[in-house]
């Protein structure tokens, strides 16, 4: 079983290229467009790993690593 890992960024351009990259190396990328939605990916695909940008809308990634 490959590591899933959790890409949040409300820049798409930036999703998709990290999402090419990571996938090339073998992880499983869930991806997420804001904060709030990287919660909800959380609980339902419980990535091994989530990379957060700092400054998105709804929930910033600080606030998604504290409710974690």
């Amino acid at each position: 079983m490959n590591a899933r890992i959790l890409l949040a960024d409300d820049d798409r351009a930036i999703r998709e290229a990290l999402t090419r990259a990571l996938t090339l190396e073998g992880y499983d990328v869930v991806q997420a467009s804001d904060g709030a939605h990287a919660l909800t990916a959380i609980e339902q695909h419980k990535p091994d790993v989530a990379v957060l940008d700092v400054m998105m809308p709804n929930v910033d990634g600080l606030t998604v690593c504290r409710v974690l």
